[in-house]
């Protein structure tokens, strides 16, 4: 019902635009004919990032879906922006006007270059420590609490985030306990973080990642 209300008032707002727009064409007014464009860019842009964001969030804000919805949101603005810019450089050529040219191009370029930029930022987002590979963590101090392994949790978590920068070594660690690795690093913990020594847990997050 949500998903039908955000789509009729989206098309509702396109369809506003467009008729303001045309509307302005028959009597020549060119000051609304950009508001109505305008309208109808907004509308679509709107309309667009409420439904993804809609779809993408669910019940549960995965990483995976978070990275998704910046990329469609920095995608969408970008595009129109660079629409708008590409749109004032072809009227400015035709009137001759350069001083417009060149703030149209300024638009184009600025739009790239910030997109670029929060795109390559976004790609990031699922490297290294993520929220939910610590939260992961966490879980398994848990189980090694409910298996008479006593440890302090934002304690083990630090240490294994010290210990395994790359959190896929860690994954390798626990997957193969042939290997001795794990008892091993499970015997430095005890040392470590046994359980009731104190720990602020800022300095937990001064060791994730910034983004």
């Amino acid at each position: 019902m949500k998903l039908l209300a955000i789509l009729l008032l989206s098309i509702a707002g396109m369809y506003l635009g467009y008729k303001l727009r045309k509307s302005s064409k028959a009597d020549n007014n060119e000051r609304f004919t950009i508001y109505g464009g305008l309208t109808f860019l907004i509308a679509l842009t709107g309309g667009v990032l409420a439904i993804s964001l809609f779809l993408l969030k669910g019940e549960s804000w995965s990483i995976e879906n978070k990275m998704m919805f910046r990329l469609i949101l920095t995608s969408l603005v970008g595009f129109l922006f660079v629409f708008l810019g590409i749109r004032l450089m072809g009227k400015a050529k035709s009137e001759g006007n350069k001083l417009a040219q060149i703030a149209g191009l300024t638009w184009v370029l600025v739009a790239c270059f910030v997109s670029g930029v929060m795109i390559s930022k976004t790609s990031k987002m699922n490297n290294g420590w993520t929220t939910e590979r610590q939260e992961g963590v966490m879980a398994d101090c848990e189980k090694l609490i409910n298996e008479n392994r006593s440890f302090n949790i934002l304690c083990f978590k630090r240490e294994v985030m010290k210990s395994f920068p790359n959190y896929e070594d860690y994954n390798k660690m626990n997957a193969d306990e042939s290997t001795g690795n794990r008892d091993a690093f499970l015997a430095k913990m005890d040392d470590l973080c046994p359980c009731g020594e104190n720990i602020d847990e800022s300095e937990v997050e001064s060791v994730d990642l910034p983004f």
